[in-house]
């Protein structure tokens, strides 16, 4: 910008400010719009730059620079009101209220100086006719402030019985006032009861629902509305967490959670929004927020956690430190008395001293409130014979038998009550039983996810086998290693353990230990094949290895191995999307396990086959057979296949359009996930959200999906995360929180561009300068498009080129840049032609080619290009007929029409309007404009 800039450049600016949401980008474009008019003695455009700064301000992180613009701009109306449009005088009044307020948020503003702005705004209001409406609410919240209760009591019934104007605040804000109020003087219901119908209309306001929700958490909880009082908490959290100036906001959500058992998910957001206080709005935002927090940290400490490690970050003069909660709660409770003295000091009243001490000392209101559905279930008991007691005092050497015994008979519930008592006995001498222990432990350790302490307990085991010249045994330790780096660790060692444990128990002369190590080996490959590390050769092996195996499990005529076969073969074919032999050998598998009586195995085989059915589009037999996996679930099932049986019977039962009951699984499946610490947590929440959606429970939704794409990210799954994320776009959409969706949008955009991938950057570029332009935030709108066009271009979407280009055009022609939406047309001609030469001929190419003269006509006719414009609006016309696109070609009709009016022809308008007319249904809502337009141009004829 330079300061030749015209009155219109800088005008254009301005305007895109008022669409910038509040916070320092809004303040910063205002200031250099303010320097760049004054420097060109534009003194009209600075006065209304000014009066946008006020509000900027006052909303924003900076309120006390609001009091200089204020003061100007005051001056200069009541110089010479006349010359001033008649939108000031209304504004100016509306900002009185904001300065008044800004002034008792800084101790260092006289209160004799806040009194006389009061007194001022009133005589005022009184001289202009106004209701003292907002007068009065103004006086009460200052009275409220300096603690003249008695005088703010006054002022609340006159502010209530004094009738509403346009002064007053909005129907959201204005009750919120009054909740804080009645809820401070005790008078909950009265306070529920007042916001009942404000919460049932509409509120556009952009500081609503949000505020008035935080108003209400505490009153609902007191009265016994829990389910009001979580829904307030979680709203108005989700609203107010990406806007630092609500920082006092934030305050009350400490407090709700210090106050609801909630300390947990209260330190979650103290760490999230700590360094917010650094650079507070204003002393009295930070005293809220000191206070709240000082609260919290006081039910942590009353509870017994005193000692919890919290972290302060830096801030200026101040290092980053690690403080016990019990000391941290001391140095933010000194902090906020230090402020409420300032404030004491200037009101002169101790009432802000008294009212931290007061705060300080609440007491819970309840033990604890589940602040979602998800937080509030709890594991299912697990069946069968895991308790302690039942399993009576032995020797060691009856532990260590016990053990074995369990391990390979895969009875976890007993196994997971002798791993500890075995660990605790001292390690044998003799290398023989130190080996035994040390496989029976591996067992033990392989049911959970510490996959480094069951490689450890694997290799001494060989190694203790290998002293004692066990080969046999060592070889199936080993054999059992490399099963597990194949799934967990290095796939090259993996591989060679393997074939080195089937090379010698191959020769065993039993069969069942031949086929164990041939299935060790297959169940390797196919891990291998998951993790997408498993060769061609390896592969085409695995055809061979299992007729191997199933030759010497039919010798050996163990059910058990027979369905290990089985089931290898069932992966086998769903790799090689050979469906329905993949379901006849899942079959086989499930059966075998029966025969066996093996049920945590039925389970297994189960739920894969369930799998299969789904992707061979049976979804009823799929759930048939995820039926029997969870009736047979029992204590012996691992935990990682007990949360897969929950999991993809929750995922079915989406699929059925049964979401109920699969919210109710895929809780479980989730509580089961984070006790064992699965890596597969975060798909259950996926699948959660989704039911939440469809139920439209949208806040547990936006909860799950975004402890999903956390959890995605932590495990590395980054393009898992990536498609979470759209998810969370739409329910950001539907939760009314844009700001949040075009952030998360911005996310998707930086891990495209990261990955160098143009065409999904291009992608997401388009739906966020779609929603920029759906927030008619036209200035943005458009400079997304031109960058999703130029990495488009790169990318080779002439397609998405073309549209971003005609788009680009419209978005500038609504900033007022004429002569910049003209040139982007002739950008968007360039394009339309790339896409003719690279698919002519089409009817994509003439819807874009259609939509692109349309939105060109109304451009050109707003900057008075008209015989242009109406060349174009012909050929929108001509286009959108040829594909029968209706609609448009009646929009496109309309701007014909009224272009031949402004061409002074109207005899052609009255045609092209009469037979746009005649095709339309009559109850189609065009019908009565173009009906009207139609009238008063045949009256002009007459």
């Amino acid at each position: 910008m330079s300061d030749a800039d015209t009155p219109d450049d800088l005008q254009r600016l301005l305007f895109q400010a008022y669409d910038m949401p509040y916070g320092d980008a809004k303040d910063a474009l205002l200031e250099q719009v303010l320097r760049h008019a004054e420097a060109g003695a534009h003194a009209e455009l600075a006065f209304h730059v000014r009066m946008a700064m006020i509000d900027a301000y006052g909303h924003g992180m900076s309120p006390a620079k609001l009091f200089v613009p204020f003061a100007r701009c005051l001056a200069e109306y009541d110089r010479d009101p006349g010359a001033h449009e008649s939108w000031v005088a209304p504004s100016l009044r509306w900002k009185f209220k904001t300065a008044v307020g800004a002034m008792t948020r800084f101790p260092e503003v006289p209160m004799d100086r806040a009194m006389a702005a009061l007194d001022q705004m009133e005589r005022r209001y009184r001289v202009e006719g106004q209701s003292l409406n907002a007068v009065y609410g103004r006086r009460h919240r200052v009275a409220v402030h300096i603690g003249d209760l008695d005088a703010a009591a006054r002022w609340y019934e006159r502010w209530c019985t004094t009738p509403r104007d346009e002064n007053s605040d909005c129907e959201g804000c204005d009750p919120t006032n009054r909740v804080a109020w009645l809820a401070s003087q005790g008078r909950d219901l009265e306070a529920v009861e007042l916001a009942a119908p404000v919460l049932a209309g509409e509120l556009g306001c952009s500081e609503q629902p949000q505020l008035i929700l935080t108003e209400l958490m505490l009153p609902y909880l007191r009265t016994g509305q829990l389910d009001a009082a979580r829904s307030a908490h979680r709203r108005s959290y989700r609203l107010l967490r990406t806007k630092p100036q609500d920082l006092a906001a934030i305050g009350d959500h400490l407090e709700f959670c210090a106050l609801s058992g909630n300390q947990v998910r209260g330190l979650e957001l103290l760490d999230r929004h700590f360094s917010w206080l650094d650079r507070a709005p204003s002393p009295k935002d930070a005293l809220a927020f000191l206070t709240c927090a000082a609260l919290l940290l006081r039910t942590l400490v009353d509870a017994g956690n005193g000692d919890t490690m919290l972290h302060r970050p830096a801030a200026t003069g101040r290092p980053a430190a690690e403080s016990s909660a019990r000391a941290l709660q001391v140095e933010l409770t000194d902090e906020a008395l230090a402020i409420a003295a300032r404030f004491d000091h200037r009101n002169g009243t101790e009432h802000q001293t008294a009212s931290v001490h007061k705060k300080l000392a609440s007491a819970p209101i309840v033990d604890y409130l589940p602040l979602s559905a998800a937080a509030a279930h709890r594991m299912p008991v697990e069946p069968g014979p895991a308790a302690d007691g039942e399993i009576p005092e032995l020797t060691t050497a009856e532990l260590l038998e016990r053990a074995e015994r369990a391990d390979a008979e895969h009875a976890l519930a007993e196994l997971r009550v002798l791993a500890p008592r075995l660990a605790a006995e001292p390690e044998p001498t003799d290398p023989g039983s130190a080996g035994r222990r040390a496989s029976a432990l591996a067992g033990a350790a392989l049911q959970t996810t510490d996959h480094a302490e069951a490689e450890s307990l694997l290799r001494r085991a060989a190694a203790y086998f290998a002293e004692t010249g066990q080969q046999d045994r060592r070889q199936a330790e080993l054999g059992r290693l490399g099963l597990l780096l194949a799934r967990h660790g290095d796939g090259t060692e993996a591989v060679g353990l393997l074939r080195d444990s089937l090379s010698h128990l191959g020769k065993s002369s039993e069969p069942r230990t031949r086929a164990i190590a041939t299935l060790r080996l297959s169940g390797g490959l196919f891990a291998l094949f998951d993790r997408g590390e498993l060769s061609d050769d390896d592969a085409a092996e695995l055809p061979a290895l299992l007729d191997r195996a199933g030759a010497d499990a039919a010798e050996s005529g163990e059910d058990i191995l027979l369905g290990n076969v089985a089931r290898h073969r069932m992966y086998l074919h769903q790799n090689n999307t050979e469906l329905a032999d993949a379901v006849a050998a899942g079959q086989e598998a499930v059966a075998a396990y029966r025969r066996a009586g093996q049920a945590w195995r039925i389970v297994d085989a189960a739920q894969y086959l369930a799998g299969i059915h789904l992707d061979a589009g049976d979804p009823v037999a799929a759930l048939e057979m995820i039926d029997e996996a969870a009736r047979l679930v029992d204590a012996d099932v691992p935990d990682n296949v007990r949360l897969i049986v929950s999991a993809r019977r929750g995922a079915l039962l989406i699929h059925l359009s049964r979401q109920e009951e699969a919210v109710s699984e895929l809780l479980i499946a989730i509580a089961i996930g984070l006790a064992a610490g699965s890596p597969q947590v975060p798909y259950a929440q996926w699948d959660l959200a989704l039911a939440y959606r469809a139920l439209g429970h949208l806040l547990d939704a936006a909860d799950q999906v975004e402890e999903a794409i956390a959890g995605l990210e932590r495990a590395g799954a980054l393009e898992q995360a990536r498609s979470c994320r759209f998810l969370l776009v739409g329910l950001h959409r539907e939760l009314d929180e844009d700001e949040s969706a075009l952030t998360v949008l911005d996310e998707i955009i930086e891990f495209d561009r990261a990955t160098g991938d143009l065409g999904g950057e291009s992608a997401v570029l388009v739906e966020t300068a779609d929603l920029l332009d759906l927030l008619d935030r036209d200035a943005e709108a458009a400079e997304r498009y031109v960058l999703a066009a130029e990495v488009a271009e790169r990318f080779g979407d002439p397609v998405r080129v073309a549209y971003c280009r005609y788009s680009a055009a419209l978005s500038l022609h609504w900033t007022g840049d004429f002569d910049a939406a003209i040139t982007a047309i002739t950008a968007a001609d360039a394009a339309i032609a790339k896409l003719a030469a690279a698919q002519p001929d089409t009817e994509l190419l003439t819807w874009h080619t259609a939509r692109h003269q349309h939105n060109a006509a109304r451009i050109l006719r707003r900057a008075q290009h008209l015989a242009d414009a109406l060349q174009r609006a012909d050929a929108a016309a001509a286009g959108f007929r040829a594909i029968d696109a209706a609609d448009q070609a009646t929009r496109a009709d309309y701007e014909r029409a009224v272009l031949l009016i402004e061409l002074n022809r109207p005899t052609e308008a009255v045609r092209i309007l009469a037979d746009a007319v005649a095709e339309l249904a009559d109850d189609h809502a065009a019908k009565p404009m173009l009906s009207e337009l139609l009238a008063d141009t045949r009256a002009q004829l007459t």
